[in-house]
């Protein structure tokens, strides 16, 4: 088997177990060298969106994630300027790790828009993807999404079994089992004094009240 590395890009504000125990899953059945989270510095698709700023969202990805082997923060877009996109991210991680053969872990939600995305036929072809279950966006409500030209790439896979090498770029569903977590809702409920402990790691829970991020309404953000 060839020796594979993986990218999983995000917003992760928060990071939460709706990131982390999905790609468990995925680390334990493509056997990834490494998985890398890389916090968006400027996502093109959330201008003029508030966003914790990127340095808290890398410190946390970085607690969370420390006693999982395989499991690596990345900076990678921390210090770009300016807008960043997806495929430049792939391509940075292809040169860094030539004799890898490059994945790209994402939710069922986002695979849902990449028709959208900056040049996203050129990342189809530099990357394969892993398809996280979404439980609001899979089945045929996605499928009506995907753009057309992708269909025949698509490939199901449950948990824990074996994944050959690919002859061509492929898009794998990873069918296991969803959770209905958002850091929409989480940022939500901390902002309205709700417990959100059941819904991150705990290094996650500790930094945010370390740091009053996501503060109650009234409020500054921070």
């Amino acid at each position: 088997m060839k020796r594979r590395i993986a990218v999983y890009g995000g917003s992760f504000d928060p990071f939460h177990l709706g990131h982390l125990v999905p790609t468990v899953r995925a680390l334990e059945t493509f056997r990834f060298d490494g998985v890398y989270f890389v916090p968006a510095g400027e996502p093109p698709h959330k201008q003029g969106e508030p966003l914790t700023a990127v340095t808290h969202r890398l410190a946390m990805i970085a607690a969370a994630t420390l006693h999982y082997d395989g499991f690596y923060a990345s900076d990678a877009e921390v210090f770009t300027e300016g807008p960043t996109y997806t495929v430049n991210t792939v391509r940075l991680f292809r040169e860094r790790f030539p004799d890898h053969d490059p994945y790209f872990i994402l939710g069922s939600d986002s695979f849902s828009q990449i028709g959208q995305w900056d040049r996203w036929l050129e990342l189809v072809e530099l990357t394969h993807l892993v398809v996280l279950h979404r439980a609001h966006m899979w089945g045929e409500k996605l499928m009506a999404r995907v753009p057309k030209v992708l269909l025949s790439r698509l490939q199901s896979i449950t948990p824990f079994d074996a994944v050959p090498d690919p002859t061509e770029q492929t898009i794998y569903l990873l069918n296991h089992e969803p959770f209905p977590i958002s850091g929409t809702s989480i940022r939500d409920r901390q902002r309205r004094g709700l417990p959100i402990r059941e819904l991150v790691p705990h290094e996650i829970y500790s930094y945010v009240q370390k740091y009053n991020l996501y503060q109650r309404e009234g409020e500054d953000f921070v």
